[in-house]
């Protein structure tokens, strides 16, 4: 199956959260359609590279073509139960890019799981489909800016998005009170994930040739036959979860910018 888009995709998956600062909040009612171009906290704060309190977890390291995935946001196990991380997080949002550049537009379909309320679906704007247009649900947020320790997001890739794409690299986006100060963590790296052929999956094509006998005696005759070829292919089930070398370069990075409001 061709896809549609370049020989290389890398898929960026952003989270934003807020800070417990008087000047630096969550939004209450989720990230506003203006945050769908730069997905960046306006919040004037610094960036800040150590070591990132909170973590994004890939339901499996294996996805089949039209299969979506599971995903968390949570705080890490090594955080301490007196650590302001240990709180969670206020506001988020998190959306998929090509990574190469060569689409600037969010892909695939996000949704929130059915029994958090606390989740809802963005419509961001879409100039390839036409002025004044959106995509529909290309990213999700949150609902109010109460504390959460983890969420749980499902990505739908594009239907003709098949070949090993990989999620090499996870952005955190978040920002925690640090004195009287808000700082911001940026690009954590997540589990590798790759999209491949179902398994099982077979192609027929069938070739039907005619042949007429032309006429050599008064009456006519007519001998027609009809040959029928059928030709099966069957996608093998792959045997291991690694980097699929063989098929054409596809790299997916998923990555979440988190705002934390944390005291």
């Amino acid at each position: 199956m061709e896809s549609k888009f370049a020989a290389e995709c890398c898929l960026i998956v952003f989270l934003v959260i807020g800070c417990c600062c008087i000047s630096v909040n969550a939004t209450p009612n989720g990230a506003p359609e203006e945050a769908c171009a730069t997905m960046i906290p306006n919040h004037g704060v610094d960036w800040q590279y150590e070591t990132c309190p909170f973590e994004i977890i890939v339901e499996k390291t294996t996805l089949y073509a039209g299969e979506s995935l599971n995903i968390q946001l949570g705080i890490k196990s090594f955080v301490n139960v007196n650590d302001p991380a240990a709180r969670g997080f206020k506001g988020f949002m998190i959306m998929a890019f090509d990574a190469t550049g060569q689409k600037i537009e969010p892909l695939g379909i996000f949704d929130g799981m059915a029994s958090n309320n606390e989740i809802k679906t963005m419509d961001c704007p879409s100039p390839s489909r036409g002025p004044n247009s959106k995509a529909p649900k290309v990213g999700v947020t949150h609902t109010n800016n109460g504390f959460k320790k983890s969420v749980e997001v499902v990505w739908t890739p594009p239907v003709d998005l098949i070949g090993p794409i990989v999620i090499t690299q996870v952005s955190l986006i978040f920002t925690i009170q640090h004195g009287n100060k808000a700082i911001i963590w940026a690009k954590e790296t997540s589990t590798p994930v790759q999209i491949i052929p179902n398994p099982g999956e077979t192609t027929t094509v069938a070739t039907t040739t005619t042949t007429t006998k032309p006429t050599t005696t008064p009456s006519t005759t007519t001998e027609a036959t009809t040959t029928t070829t059928t030709i099966t292919t069957t996608t093998p089930k792959p045997t291991t979860q690694g980097a699929a070398s063989s098929v054409s370069e596809w790299t997916l990075l998923l990555g979440v910018a988190i705002l934390s409001f944390l005291v």
